[in-house]
């Protein structure tokens, strides 16, 4: 698929060479040999982003958002996006559906439940509510089981905590360790675990559905005897058992983006480390060889306070080396680390929602950076930008403050920024949503010439969805836009009434045209 209009003079790309990596169909990032005399390039041509009508590549039921798009040499596309995280480590939750109901434990009861395990496990969970108390609290014990329940409490319990002021619904985790490392597991078999001496509004959530996850054999207990259903119980080995909120799933295309591979995990959080909680916003590059993938986390529980990463691999989906503040490993640190307002901890975005355009040999790292304007009492809304040497195996960590590239304080309701070096104009242009999530939302262009500063221009014009959230456009690896290369457009949007989270993906061609006609 091609560009409607066409250019007469060849111009010097320096292309990604199209080398199929093996089963996935897409280029690679390996430059191809330069030729030694350069053509002249063209003159530039003032151009303007038209988006044709487009097609869901998601309907839900949650969301795919932050879309980085690389059409490859032989056009076609890879797309990464943020999708809604999972549980650290292999995770059996026992009962077989999402339905509950609180059980009430008081200070009488008791609730228990055998389970088998067919492999070792780290840790049991239960998910436990306290009716908006916070000063509830029980003892939890887990027994090896021996032949019926009643002999199996005569025994001594292989492990036991007491849990006290307990937050509300939460998963309460019992460790063979005191010192509540996972890696200290208990062996493969079939147990039952007891919770006993509960305060008046301690209890568990149950699902009334029969039945457990295949292979447990799980059986629920009230007062010793059996009951329909299972309580929430979840078994976890090799891993942390915590949530994490987001992570970055990738898709391959061959027609255009009309069909799609499965999607497939492209890059995780890492369990333990700074950026355990999520990772998300992904913007993809990629040159010499390597993916790089930078991304937005946080240490802040509330998805505060912001900072952006970055990961190398030499696939689209890894394995992975992420930035560790002097080389690349496993011990992920931040090449943007926000630091709040002292005082106003947990109350801005921060920095993060970052993309990569690669000219001249110059990285150019363009992220939201959100402060907080204590002046103004209010959180500033800009997308900065820093460079370094892309030929600079660790250019992470040469990087460069270079300033605000767009203050987009006078605008309702921004977005996150996704820019692009179109080659036609030989500028940078850049887009975010305005007015997002809403009727009224549309997707703004600014332009720059040098990709410092960018002076705010009018809409993309042509067919767009309503609602939109968090817009991405196509270029190559360089995060350039060629002539006569089909581009694409990319958002999370929804119709009233709007649930935040509840998003369809939208895809659409998107036209470089001449501004000569400019309707």
């Amino acid at each position: 698929m091609t560009n409607k209009f066409k250019t007469t003079s060849k111009i010097l790309l320096w292309p990604l060479a199209a080398a199929a990596l093996a089963g996935a169909g897409f280029a690679s990032c390996t430059p191809e040999d330069r030729p030694s005399v350069p053509e002249p390039e063209p003159d530039p041509v003032e151009v303007h982003p038209v988006a044709r009508e487009g097609w869901d590549i998601y309907t839900g039921p949650n969301y795919r958002y932050g879309p980085s798009i690389i059409v490859n040499d032989d056009n076609s596309i890879d797309i990464w996006l943020a999708t809604p995280g999972d549980y650290y480590g292999t995770n059996v939750t026992i009962p077989v559906s999402d339905a509950q109901t609180a059980v009430q434990l008081g200070t009488t009861g008791v609730l228990a439940q055998k389970f088998t395990s067919s492999s070792d496990f780290g840790f049991i969970s239960l998910q436990c509510p306290s009716w908006g108390s916070a000063s509830e609290g029980f003892t939890l014990s887990l027994y090896a089981w021996d032949t019926d329940y009643a002999t199996t409490l005569s025994g001594a319990a292989v492990a036991s905590k007491r849990f006290a002021d307990y937050a509300d619904n939460s998963w309460l985790s019992l460790y063979r360790s005191p010192k509540e490392d996972y890696t200290e597991t208990f062996p493969a078999g079939t147990y039952l675990w007891v919770m006993s001496d509960g305060t008046a509004q301690s209890g568990i959530w149950k699902c009334p559905d029969p039945g457990s996850a295949a292979g447990t054999d799980a059986v629920s207990y009230v007062g010793g005897e059996p009951v329909e259903g299972q309580f929430r119980c979840r078994l976890t080995s090799g891993g942390s058992g915590k949530y994490y909120w987001d992570k970055i799933t990738w898709r391959h295309s061959d027609d255009g983006g009309q069909t799609w591979t499965d999607e497939a995990d492209a890059l995780l959080p890492s369990d333990g480390k700074r950026d355990a909680f999520s990772v998300c916003d992904p913007g993809v590059a990629c040159w010499d060889g390597w993916y790089y993938i930078a991304y937005t986390s946080t240490e802040e529980p509330n998805g505060f306070d912001n900072d952006l990463y970055i990961a190398r691999g030499q696939s689209p989906t890894g394995p992975w080396e992420k930035w560790s503040g002097s080389g690349w490993g496993s011990d992920p640190q931040p090449v943007i680390d926000y630091e709040p307002v002292p005082g106003h901890e947990g109350v801005v975005f921060g920095a993060g929602e970052p993309c990569i355009v690669v000219k001249d040999d110059l990285v150019y790292l363009y992220y939201s950076y959100n402060d907080y304007l204590a002046a103004e009492d209010r959180q500033g809304t800009t997308t900065r930008v820093s460079t370094a040497p892309a030929g600079d195996e660790n250019w992470p960590a040469h990087l460069q403050y270079r300033g605000v590239a767009l203050d987009k304080s006078d605008i309702y309701d921004p977005d996150h920024t996704d820019v692009k070096y179109i080659q036609q104009s030989r500028k940078f242009v850049a887009i975010h949503a305005e007015r997002r999530n809403s009727d009224l939302s549309r997707i703004r262009v600014w332009e720059s010439e040098d990709g410092i500063t960018f002076t705010k221009g009018d809409i993309v014009q042509g067919t767009l969805r309503k609602g939109i959230i968090n817009a991405g456009m196509s270029g190559d690896g360089l995060g350039q836009v060629r002539p006569d290369v089909q581009q694409f457009l990319s958002y999370a949007h929804s119709d009233p009434p709007r649930i935040w989270g509840r998003w369809f993906t939208w895809f659409q061609p998107l036209d470089w045209e001449p501004d000569e006609e400019k309707s």
